[in-house]
């Protein structure tokens, strides 16, 4: 191979001042450093959590196998498969703070909205509906009845409601009925509730027929449930309490038995609790025998929890916004939220016309309506760049484990090794129907086909530290060099490198313009115009630790501005410069062009913003 070094003419010329609705007095000289006028803010942004699970509450087994949890701070509904892998979160307008959940009767499953004073439905599809009536006032928890209804505690408005797969309301008050929290279906066709307030249990029939219990030992009790022994089985601030459906009560206290929250049954006949003060799970025979189980940073303010589809007790916890799988011997599995460690890397757009990103060790899908999946795994380590593959799946950089991956619109993932692979950053598809990918700790090139087989590897001084990677409309693969010097580079499919514009500060992301130009960016606030034949013109002045670039429907060149502005930049190829604020998303670092003629970029804090085009 051969390589070769295009001198660059630098031309100072006087910048022209740009103001809104103006048009560029004049083009930018090529080979100019040019600083482009601001131009008035615009633009609505939009903001999607990436978080799939954010303050999660409740958590019940679901009719497809996987577990359903609710979000009460991220105001979303979340599912998490027996694997722990794959992890969504269903958003929409009418979650707001929702608390108890339960599968339906009708296949689908029932939330509550505490602050939406609603209840809602959402399908295994993730399919939401919202349904209010008279009456719904803070409601927490909800359960399926024996009558094919949904009950659910209104803590609020001090009552009990019930809500047919119709949506229809029913509200029933009575004596005794105080704050409610916990609901459950007993094993005497009745419904079985707590009341905190005044430290009771109370029993309503499916015709409202409202009974109270109040005995010794009833200390703020919170969630019940019906127990393995014909017994409800509920938890006070100290112990786990036994009521018969006579009325009898049993109180059994331990010392492992800390402000206890939800319980469950559990798949070997004993009752399973969360103990979110003392960072464990507690286990208690219907005998009353309790053992605690500690799993250090596997239990973190443990809150809900359920018997799952695999044997095992699942639960969330609250502290670190994951997800824990406890074995009946006590063996516990840790799944923490991959977007709450590190925020959203790389963005593109799939071939399935949803957003795919990457988070730490984790791949996400998030669609324009709002529903975000996550994948995670041994074979998706620390990520750098992702694309569309030519095979209709998407591919991936695995800096840490040296690895170029793919992985499928559905999930499926598989990595391709070789001893030339080093510290891949980048990653596009070519113009010769293979994957193209940078070994930034390697100094070199690669390529590797759709089925797998890496060809060749291109080394040469021009390659140094390498990072981003597109494809240009020459038919050759244009990269940034980030170690040392930094330049563009461009290599053909046969191995020629040349590098241009020696001098840029490290360049963190590279696109083609529809002006048939390559466009880079550095944190520094720099912009970088390459045509293909090596003509250079540089920006300065476009704002500060500047990431990400792409080409948008509007045929400007869009960017982020991560830190002091926090906004999305907008520079047309005749140099006219636009930053609309986006303040609230925090760090923005990455940018693409959407399926529905907007930008969606990143942020450092786990979202995904969505920007209009003028």
């Amino acid at each position: 191979m051969r390589r070769t070094y295009r001198a660059v003419t630098v031309l100072a010329v006087a910048a022209a001042t740009l103001t809104a609705g103006a048009a560029a007095s004049a083009a930018p000289a090529v080979g100019a450093v040019g600083r482009p006028g601001k131009v008035a803010q615009a633009g609505k942004v939009t903001l999607h959590s990436t978080r799939v699970v954010y303050g999660p509450r409740a958590m019940v087994t679901g009719p497809d196998g996987a577990l359903w949890y609710t979000n009460f701070i991220g105001n979303s509904i979340g599912r998490i498969t027996t694997s722990g892998h794959v992890k969504s979160a269903f958003h929409a307008p009418s979650i707001r703070r929702p608390s108890g959940i339960a599968a339906g009767p009708d296949g689908a499953l029932w939330f509550t909205n505490y602050l939406g004073g609603s209840i809602g439905r959402i399908t295994t599809g993730g399919k939401v509906t919202k349904y209010t009536g008279t009456g719904i006032a803070g409601p927490t928890w909800i359960a399926a009845g024996p009558d094919g209804a949904l009950w659910f505690t209104n803590t609020d408005g001090n009552s009990i409601g019930r809500i047919t797969t119709g949506g229809q309301v029913t509200n029933y008050t009575g004596p005794g009925i105080a704050g409610p929290q916990g609901i459950t279906a007993g094993p005497d066709g009745a419904l079985w509730f707590t009341n905190p307030n005044n430290d009771s249990i109370g029993r309503i029939t499916t015709a409202g027929t409202v009974t109270n219990y109040k005995a010794s030992g009833m200390d703020t009790p919170w969630a019940i449930t019906a127990g393995p022994d014909g017994a409800l089985w509920f938890t006070n601030t100290f112990t786990i309490g036994r009521i018969t459906t006579t009325g009898q009560v049993t109180v059994y206290p331990d010392p492992g038995i800390d402000t206890p929250a939800m319980i469950t049954v559990g798949p070997d006949g004993a009752l399973w609790f969360t103990n979110p003060s003392s960072n464990s799970i507690g286990r208690i025979t219907t005998a009353g025998t309790v053992t605690n189980y500690y799993a250090g940073a596997g239990i973190a303010l443990p809150w809900g929890i359920t018997t799952g589809p695999d044997g095992a007790l699942w639960f969330t916890n609250v502290h670190d916004n994951s997800a824990g799988r406890i074995t009946t011997s006590g063996t516990v599995t840790h799944y923490l939220d991959p977007t709450a460690m590190g925020g959203v890397g790389s963005i593109t757009r799939g071939p399935d016309g949803a957003l795919w990103f990457l988070a730490r060790n984790a791949i996400g899908r998030l669609t324009t309506g709002g529903k975000v999946t996550t994948y995670t795994g041994p074979k998706i380590a620390s990520p750098r760049g992702i694309t569309t593959g030519p095979d209709g799946a998407l591919w991936f950089a695995n800096y840490a484990s040296n690895s170029i991956g793919r992985i499928t619109t559905t999930g499926t993932v598989t990595t391709y090794t070789d001893p030339g692979i080093a510290g891949p950053a980048g990653i596009t598809t070519g113009p010769d129907g293979a994957l193209w990918f940078t070994n930034a700790a390697g100094n070199s090139i690669g390529r590797i086909t759709a089925t797998g087989q890496v060809t060749n590897y291109y080394t040469a001084p021009g390659i140094n530290g390498p990072g981003p990677i597109t494809t240009g409309p020459d038919g050759a693969l244009w990269y940034g060099n980030d170690v040392s010097f930094g330049s563009v580079g461009r290599i053909t499919t046969t191995g020629q490198v040349s590098t241009y514009g020696a001098g840029i500060s490290f360049p963190n992301a590279i696109a083609a313009g529809p002006d048939g130009a390559l466009w880079t960016i550095s944190y520094t606030g720099e912009i970088m115009r390459v045509t293909t034949a090596g003509q250079v013109t540089t920006f300065t002045g476009v704002g500060d630790n500047t990431y990400g670039m792409a080409a948008g429907p509007d045929g400007a060149m869009w960017f982020c501005n991560a830190v002091s502005s926090g906004s999305i930049g907008r520079i047309t190829t005749t140099g006219q410069l636009t930053t609309y604020p986006a303040t609230s998303a925090r760090t923005p670092g990455s940018i693409t062009a959407g399926p529905d003629g907007a930008m969606w970029f990143g942020t450092g804090n786990g979202h995904i913003g969505r920007i209009t085009t003028p």
